[in-house]
């Protein structure tokens, strides 16, 4: 007798970025603590977990250049723990301090931050959506400003580390060639990225420097190993070594695809799950136009998912693929149906998981996507507002048993 998965989720209700190359000399080893996912715990907190962030203009640090007209939306969260989406499809981000509150941190906890962040890039090829510091949820661009003034100070200088709004960069592009970058240089890099980031609010796409230009990505990782290099020598690296944040990264290049034969069953169209449609086809183009790398593009469907399909209850599949997206309403099975053929109509393997999982409300079946970038296979449950790509804050990920993973869901 086949048993039938009775597939349950209450739905709760928060709005990201890419990877670098640079090693400090000396380097000493790696922790394990990630920057923006708790390894333990309920991942049930009333907080917004991912920070998306892009904006206009292209210039490299040290050209103090207005940026130009910046589009703004941001995710809230009312005091009884429910939160509002934001409005549109646009995925630009500005994030900021939060109005009347300032934080300022201390040279032992960029360290620390430096550190996470670093030893997150090496494991996952990718930067975080944010790191942690002082209790503070901190984006990519803050955080790299925190950690310029932090490289500086550790030189002699005595800037302040306080918080700041800072917007991402819109368009990270490199062309460096591998080789070594002496202290000297890398203390005027760092004060030039800093001048640029106040003269202008928003990270740099690339900067400038002997062996060509350094990407965003790039600079992140570079400044962190620096501060991660004193923090564990006392002392600054006297050198770091440079190569491109595609070599770092395992080689992926924008727009990349997969030919892997094992992949291709996650590639084609299924009945519920109808990625050759020309309705999913265009809607797929649409959400990914303009993004440059596989990640981005899967971070942009899963995100439109998440923030343009609100969760309704009823058990299995129901809808497919097409009917989540003409209802704008699905539950976790119709929703996992979208991502996945949104994904595959843009080139991107995605497959189906389904186990036993905790929520804070309790404990029930549950179906999510799951997509395929650079050689990893990465979360998409779109149902919840707290989740961001890759990242599972609602339910727990430590306790929840898998019951399959499939290319077609079963029921």
């Amino acid at each position: 007798m086949k048993k039938k998965w009775v597939v349950l989720m209450l739905f709760t209700l928060t709005l990201s970025s890419g990877m670098t190359t640079i090693a400090a000399a000396d380097q000493p080893g790696n922790q394990t603590v990630l920057a923006d996912q708790s390894a333990t715990g309920n991942h049930t907190e009333n907080t917004d977990k991912n920070i998306a962030q892009t904006n206009g203009g292209q210039i490299a640090a040290g050209e103090p250049t207005s940026a130009g007209t910046v589009a703004s939306t941001t995710s809230t969260k009312a005091a009884g723990g429910s939160s509002t989406k934001a409005a549109g499809s646009s995925t630009t981000v500005k994030t900021t301090a939060s109005a009347g509150s300032t934080s300022t941190f201390s040279d032992s906890q960029i360290k620390d931050a430096a550190e996470r962040v670093k030893n997150f890039i090496e494991k996952n090829d990718r930067l975080p959506n944010y790191v942690t510091i002082g209790g503070r949820q901190v984006s990519m661009p803050q955080y790299l400003q925190l950690v310029n003034q932090e490289t500086l100070n550790l030189y002699g200088s005595s800037g302040s580390l306080t918080l700041k709004s800072i917007s991402g960069p819109a368009k990270p592009t490199e062309s460096v060639k591998s080789g070594n970058i002496l202290k000297s240089e890398y203390l005027k890099l760092a004060r030039n990225i800093l001048n640029f980031m106040n003269s202008n609010g928003r990270a740099p796409n690339y900067a400038y420097s002997s062996l060509g230009t350094i990407r965003y990505e790039s600079l992140v990782y570079m400044f962190s190993r620096v501060v991660a290099f004193y923090g564990d020598n006392s002392r600054l690296p006297n050198y770091v070594s440079v190569k491109s944040w595609t070599s770092q990264t395992g080689g992926t290049t924008p727009g990349d695809t997969t030919t892997d034969p094992a992949l291709q069953k996650y590639l084609v169209a299924t009945a519920n799950a109808q990625s050759t449609s020309s309705t999913i086809k265009n809607l797929a183009a649409s959400i990914t136009s303009g993004k440059t790398t596989t990640y981005a593009k899967a971070q942009a469907i899963f995100n439109w998912v998440r923030d343009h399909v609100s969760y309704s209850f009823y058990y299995n599949t129901q809808k497919g693929a097409l009917g989540a997206y003409s209802s704008r309403s699905a539950n976790c099975c119709d929703m996992a149906h979208l991502v996945v053929a949104l994904a595959r109509a843009a080139n991107i393997p995605a497959r189906y998981q389904h186990g036993t999982c905790t929520f804070s409300s309790g404990t029930f079946g549950h179906v999510w996507a799951q997509l395929y970038v650079s050689g990893k296979w990465y979360y998409a449950d779109a149902v919840s507002s707290r989740n961001s790509f890759g990242t599972i804050n609602n339910w727990n990920l430590n306790t929840y048993t898998l019951h399959g993973t499939y290319a077609a869901l079963p029921f």
